[in-house]
């Protein structure tokens, strides 16, 4: 059968999925997926309700980053949202095979 890389290369992502950009980090020895793109705000005016709307709401994005075939048992992401605080410039949730958590020291570095 012969191969048809044309037909391959003109293959298009239907429109109603979701698309999601990431970076590939690694610090102090740990993998670190960072979301930069495809995800709406988060709402909520402190970061745990943040937090827990994302655990609400937004687990299936998580296990579809996190596990396998993207991801692998010792993955750990983060998803930048808008910061909770006046002098803040940023906020971060971090997600890992087990969920949402409080804290990523690899993360944060």
């Amino acid at each position: 059968m012969p191969l048809r890389l044309e037909r391959a290369r003109a293959w298009r992502a239907p429109e109603s999925w979701r698309r999601v950009r990431t970076i590939e980090a690694h610090a102090a020895g740990e993998p670190l997926r960072v979301v930069v793109e495809g995800i709406p705000p988060i709402p909520g005016a402190t970061i745990l309700e943040k937090r827990r709307f994302a655990r609400e709401h937004l687990d299936e994005l998580r296990r579809t980053l996190i596990f396998e075939p993207r991801g692998h048992a010792d993955m750990y992401g983060a998803i930048p949202t808008e910061p909770v605080t006046p002098d803040g410039d940023l906020g971060v949730l971090f997600l890992h095979n087990e969920g949402w958590s409080t804290m990523c020291g690899h993360g944060v570095i």
